[in-house]
């Protein structure tokens, strides 16, 4: 794949999904739509330090591009910091990988109104006067499993980033999945239940994956729908569940149900041997996971004759460090533009 020239930026092979270690060093970032992460990455996998702070959404583009440039530059000024030579992003789309761009993306808003077209890579390129890579956060974080978690021996893998959005990283044959046009597929907005009013995406669509099982999401249907009453967030209902408080307990059934209806749509359309579930909300699985099985297990009954496409279900176990793992992974197999 040819990607179009633009100084500063970096573009992001395809494969393999290999990195040797060499004794390089990355910075690299994670940003979500409440917080960002940046860390020096060795390129064995060491997070050798990290910071994470709340994103300044209302300053705008401009303020974050600058609170994460304040972030890196003390990264960079370490001694290890002083190694970096390439920079990698993982953000929350929608997103073009190669063009360095988001586009007006779904969960980062300045007083109600949404941001349009940021060329991020560019801008925080010119921060740090160092080539970036930007690649969409699930993708990212998919790569990391393949690279250093749980998807080192599976060839077909899905990862479910379960945050303030929902983000879906996939790898068909070994190789990640892309969308037509080099961009990232959004599969958090494929449709579980067209049409809903009490599920309204950031997208503007009603009934997206992602208007059900993001954590923001469950949160507010959580209190809305199911009437837990006093709860701030999805921290608070998942606490008050293991205390078996029945209306958050009813919140996580429904979650279980509706997640099996959505990693069903997965399986059918990528085949995967493995499903990885990551994100802030994935440590809450031990409330809605062993309920999920079931579900899916009958929703998938016909699927498992010839092939058994029914898919192991596990939680990232690197320690939610997946987004700035897989940046790191991205800037470090990066080539510069000629």
């Amino acid at each position: 794949m040819t990607a179009p020239s633009s100084r500063g930026r970096r573009v992001p092979t395809t494969n393999p999904l290999t990195l040797a270690s060499r004794g390089r060093v990355a910075l690299a970032y994670d940003l979500g739509g409440t917080k960002v992460e940046a860390a020096l990455v060795r390129d064995d996998g060491k997070v050798m330090k990290s910071e994470r702070l709340p994103v300044r959404v209302d300053a705008g583009p401009s303020g974050l591009v600058a609170q994460m440039a304040e972030l890196g530059r003390a990264l960079l000024a370490l001694p290890e910091g002083r190694r970096v030579r390439a920079v990698g992003l993982a953000s929350a789309g929608p997103l073009d990988p190669r063009a360095g761009v988001l586009f007006d993306p779904t969960n980062l808003f300045t007083a109600g109104k949404g941001w349009g077209k940021v060329p991020i890579a560019r801008l925080l390129s010119a921060k740090l006067k160092l080539p970036v890579t930007l690649e969409n956060d699930a993708a990212a974080a998919i790569l990391a499993e393949k690279w250093k978690g749980a998807a080192r021996r599976a060839q077909n893998a899905v990862m479910l980033t379960l945050g303030t959005g929902l983000g879906v990283g996939v790898i068909c044959d070994g190789a990640l999945v892309r969308a037509g046009r080099g961009l990232h597929p959004e599969g958090g907005h494929v449709l579980l239940k067209y049409g809903d009013a009490s599920a309204p995406c950031a997208c503007g669509t009603l009934g997206c994956a992602e208007a059900f099982l993001s954590g923001a999401a469950f949160g507010r249907r959580a209190v809305q729908v199911h009437q837990v009453s006093g709860a701030r967030d999805s921290a608070e209902i998942t606490a008050r569940a293991r205390e078996k408080d029945p209306a958050s307990l009813a919140a996580f059934a429904e979650y279980a149900e509706l997640l099996a209806a959505a990693i069903q749509t997965y399986v059918v359309l990528y085949s995967p041997e493995l499903i990885v579930l990551a994100g802030s909300f994935a440590q809450a699985a031990d409330l809605f996971l062993p309920q999920m099985q079931p579900h899916l297990k009958r929703r998938l009954s016909r699927r498992r004759v010839g092939v058994d496409l029914l898919p192991r279900v596990e939680v990232s176990r690197l320690h939610n460090h997946a987004g700035v793992l897989g940046g790191a992974f991205v800037a470090l197999r990066s080539k510069p533009h000629p």
